[in-house]
């Protein structure tokens, strides 16, 4: 094997894994399935479905399971706090989530977020959310009047007002 022909194979080795790496890498170099979270004290890893979307699984302070789905778009434009509470009965509503995310890229704000709430017989929930200032990031915070049992999270490149902001003494990173 001559000097050419075996360089041409070692680039096409290194280029081949650089690719797949890449890849791959979409869903599990993206802050969100590379590390633990805390569901409401329980250490939780994330797992991808079958539509890419990666799934965090645990039981709601409401004793019934429950899931929290983030899109491919969200997990490419934020990162996840390793955090995710639920609450019953609290200000905001009588079922509540809350987990707190940091932009990735500098387009990216809470605004962008969208929210599909569903109970365990598959109908859709009416919700209201807030958005605090928390860092370099946001806390959102969902609430509902119904079990929620499903709440996927994806991204748009359209602001909306799905969330109200809430003010603090800080500056908004919006």
């Amino acid at each position: 094997m001559s000097c050419k022909s075996s360089r041409f194979i070692v680039v096409v080795v290194v280029l081949s894994l650089g690719m797949a790496a890449f890849s791959s890498g979409l869903a599990f170099a993206d802050g969100f399935a590379d590390k633990l979270v805390k569901f409401d004290g329980k250490l939780v890893r994330g797992k991808l479905d079958e539509d890419d979307n990666l799934e965090f699984v645990g039981q709601g302070k409401w004793q019934a399971p429950f899931k929290l789905r983030f899109s491919l778009f969200v997990r490419a434009n934020f990162e996840l706090v390793p955090f995710i509470e639920t609450e019953t009965r609290g200000i905001l509503g009588e079922y509540t989530v809350t987990f707190t995310v940091v932009p990735k890229t500098r387009r990216a704000s809470y605004h962008n977020l969208r929210f599909n709430i569903l109970t365990s017989a598959g109908s859709e929930i009416v919700s209201s959310g807030v958005a605090a200032p928390n860092g370099s990031g946001w806390v959102i915070g969902i609430a509902t009047d119904e079990k929620p049992f499903d709440i996927y999270v994806s991204y748009t490149k359209e602001r909306g007002r799905e969330l109200t902001p809430v003010p603090s003494g800080g500056s908004d990173p919006s």
